[in-house]
């Protein structure tokens, strides 16, 4: 244990401090030994800024869907790339008819060859990409109309 000196009233003390736990400290003073309640120090405000979060969902079952931007999955026939990429090859043109599930273009994304399929059927209204291109996450592929 430490041994200190301390001064109470003019008169002079040796204590030996013992281990400090939770709020209590072990303090022995001519061989008899007492628990002492210990008060931390008030610590001066910091002068680093506090950011402060709030919580915007309460719920983790009230997360929204964040694979598309807001609108974009409403948007029934909208084709959107899962990841962002290079469009190597676009499978259909303009005016094809096409069934729910066909592959629409074939895109390369973390150095695989992926097939983006059709979410629907119907024809195809817009192809708003062009072979060669790099699309990014969500961006609308081509739009298919009923």
């Amino acid at each position: 244990m430490p041994e200190y000196t301390i001064i109470i009233n003019d008169k002079t003390y040796t204590v030996n401090i013992g281990r400090i736990l939770d709020d209590t400290v072990d303090v022995t003073l001519d061989d008899k030994t007492y628990q002492v309640k210990v008060e931390a120090p008030m610590r001066k405000a910091s002068k680093t800024p506090v950011i402060k979060r709030h919580r915007q969902v309460l719920n983790a079952a009230e997360v929204p869907d964040r694979t598309s931007p807001p609108g974009i999955a409403t948007v029934k026939g909208n084709v959107v790339a899962p990841l962002p990429g290079l469009i190597l090859k676009v499978l259909v043109k303009e005016g094809d008819a096409v069934n729910a599930g066909q592959p629409l273009a074939i895109m390369e994304a973390m150095k695989m060859e992926n097939e983006i399929e059709s979410p629907v059927s119907g024809t195809v209204a817009e192809i708003l990409v062009s072979e060669g291109e790099n699309i990014l996450e969500n961006a609308v592929i081509m739009k298919i109309g009923g």
